[in-house]
């Protein structure tokens, strides 16, 4: 591939940190290595790390969210500066962690993708300690991991996670994220609405790997999770008889695992 071939105008990234210094931060350090690619780093910490120095002196974009706005403000906010530079929305934003190892060879098959399918939005596969953990699976009401054999997913089941996704701005032009939806189910609530505006989502043939938090042994931390997950998917899953009921279902197989993760029976009471 030429360097001509590979390289695509107007490409952001989008790093929301939380609680670190920038410069402990592995996906920050891998995306400084990208010639034309544009940083916005938003910083949703609660403590002080002198970031925004670090962040405006290699040259990117920084945003202070004043503490832990949540995923989809910190998302909001830094397509409000993108879109202050970039009036016209051109090209794509891939979305970032803060701890996630990104390869170079994801930034070439991204410009390659974008510069051959046209696609609206591109899906790498992220592997956990489990397996495949994005793309995934979403029927009309429920989200699942998808068969080894992602390419069998149909278009219109197509789902996945923040991490390494990357997205037509146009798409922004009239569209900014759920901000009732705090930290889960902003990607899938996303996907979900680009379905039904029959946005195009292609899958990119380049692995992340990502360590999930629910795959943690820890009981305090997961419980915390456990309440902010509890309050998304009911903004996820609001109106409708179907959407209750999944709500239900999604939230009592989330206490029962834990229940027996934890051999801890009051978590059904929470």
């Amino acid at each position: 591939m030429t360097e001509e071939i590979l390289k695509v105008p107007d490409l952001f990234g989008i790093i929301v940190i939380y609680n670190k210094n920038v410069r402990d931060s592995i996906t920050y350090q891998c995306l400084k290595k990208q010639d034309d690619l544009q940083v916005v780093v938003c910083d949703n910490s609660t403590q002080k790390f002198d970031n925004k120095n670090i962040v405006e002196n290699d040259g990117f974009y920084y945003v202070d969210m004043h503490g832990n706005a949540g995923l989809s403000k910190a998302y909001n906010a830094a397509l409000d500066v993108i879109s202050s530079v970039n009036e016209g929305m051109k090209g794509y934003v891939s979305l970032f962690d803060d701890d996630t190892f990104i390869p170079n060879i994801y930034f070439l098959k991204l410009r390659s993708e974008i510069r051959t399918k046209k696609s609206d939005i591109f899906l790498p596969i992220v592997k956990d300690e489990v397996g495949i953990l994005s793309p995934s699976v979403m029927k009309k009401y429920y989200c699942h991991r998808a068969p080894e054999n992602v390419w069998a997913v149909k278009q219109d089941e197509l789902c996945g996670i923040n991490s390494g996704m990357s997205i037509r701005l146009r798409i922004f032009k009239k569209y900014r994220y759920n901000e009732k939806i705090f930290l889960d189910y902003v990607d899938h609530n996303f996907l979900r609405d680009m379905r039904k505006r029959h946005r195009q989502v292609s899958i990119m043939d380049v692995e992340i790997r990502q360590t999930f938090s629910s795959n943690i042994r820890n009981k305090e931390k997961e419980l915390i999770r456990f309440k902010i997950f509890k309050k998304d998917i009911n903004e996820f899953y609001k109106g409708g008889f179907w959407n209750r009921f999944f709500f239900y279902y999604v939230i009592t197989r989330r206490k029962i695992q834990l229940t027996r993760k934890y051999r801890d029976p009051r978590i059904m009471f929470q």
